[in-house]
């Protein structure tokens, strides 16, 4: 059997989403938080309100396209490749990280660990794994829509009861907070990937597209992000990254051809997106101190907003093409290509590279 064709819009839409991901660190060393120019709050939650639900639904598609023939050879293999880039990958950038931006200080580790989205993906892929594995011994098919469900449920019960309470030490660490809000995003990549033919029809669909466009700025422009938490506030911030991620998705589907072809804002995108692992484990270490600019970009009105959004944009894609640049260094060595962002030959395991680089 021949090998599967890459779906290069796929890659050029994680391209979008890393550089989304990278602008939102560096708007926050320039913008004071919580933003107070309505303005700019609203334009800079639509662009990156859908990023992480963006990143999990993907990982959860490919996740899927690999599970579905599982083997014990072929977990061990898998797994082995899911420890290397996001377990020891983890382990080796969070430590350079305390070193070199924390003074040897790993407090952030039980606080706010800027690497939380590999531990989470690990966590999710566990547990996805159980319940498949489950399904495939039993037969029982009723076990991975019933996580889907849970997973849909879960946050909402969680983000109730934990208001105002602080967590020990020990469920911060584990990011019990963004597995439980992102499972939902990477079940939903799952149920895409298993039913891929319904979901193409529902995502070509014009009524579908109109709801999701139409409903995605409409929810940016009348709510923003203003609203202290609230169970309402809780569905419209879910309603507001389902609508943007699947708009997002509908505008690189519906452009598919585009990014099929050797352009050159195609091959950037598509190239970044390939290494999202890479410039997500790199770029904390590239963001300038940007400090001296707050006041004057981020309490403005009117054409402040142009400057800010510039300056961000700008300062994003040349720390981008920074880690895009160590990354091809680090990856001239097969050893740390592949113990640091798990890249190896398709000839090793039965995953794909779209998988196995997240």
């Amino acid at each position: 059997m021949g090998e599967k064709k890459r779906l290069r819009y796929i890659d050029a839409m994680r391209g979008l989403a890393i550089l989304l991901v990278v602008f939102s660190h560096v708007t926050n060393a320039y913008v004071k938080m919580p933003i107070t120019n309505e303005s700019f709050a609203g334009i800079y939650y639509m662009m990156t309100m859908f990023r992480m639900p963006l990143f999990f639904f993907v990982s959860g598609f490919f996740a899927y396209r690999v599970a579905d023939k599982w083997t014990g050879a072929t977990v061990k293999r898998v797994m082995g490749k899911k420890f290397q880039a996001q377990i020891f990958g983890l382990a080796v950038f969070c430590f350079l990280y305390g070193a070199c931006m924390c003074h040897w200080k790993f407090h952030f580790l039980w606080t706010s660990n800027p690497y939380w989205f590999t531990e989470s993906l690990f966590e999710m892929f566990c547990i996805y794994l159980l319940f498949a594995l489950l399904e495939r011994r039993t037969g029982w098919r009723w076990l991975l829509p019933a996580l889907l469900a849970v997973s849909c449920v879960a946050p909402f019960i969680y983000n109730y009861h934990t208001e105002g309470v602080k967590m020990p030490n020990w469920v911060t660490a584990i990011q019990t907070w963004h597995t439980l809000n992102y499972m939902p995003y990477f079940m939903l990549g799952i149920f895409a990937r298993r039913n891929e033919k319904k979901t193409w029809d529902i995502v070509d669909n014009q009524y579908f597209k109109a709801i999701m466009i139409v409903g995605f700025f409409a929810l940016v422009i009348f709510y923003g992000c203003r609203h202290r938490y609230s169970v309402e506030w809780d569905l419209v911030m879910t309603a507001m990254r389902f609508s943007g991620l699947m708009t997002i998705l509908i505008f690189f589907r519906s452009y598919r051809d585009y990014f099929d072809r050797d352009g050159m804002v195609s091959t950037v995108m598509t190239k970044v997106g390939s290494r999202t692992l890479d410039v997500y484990y790199l770029h904390y270490f590239f963001i300038p101190d940007l400090g001296f600019m707050k006041g004057f970009l981020s309490t403005g009105h009117g054409n402040t907003i142009v400057g800010m959004l510039t300056t961000g944009l700008v300062i994003s894609a040349l720390v981008v093409a920074l880690c895009m640049l160590v990354s091809s260094l680090l990856r001239t060595s097969p050893l740390l290509a592949s113990w640091l962002f798990g890249s190896g030959s398709r000839k090793s395991t039965s995953a794909p590279k779209e998988f196995l680089a997240e």
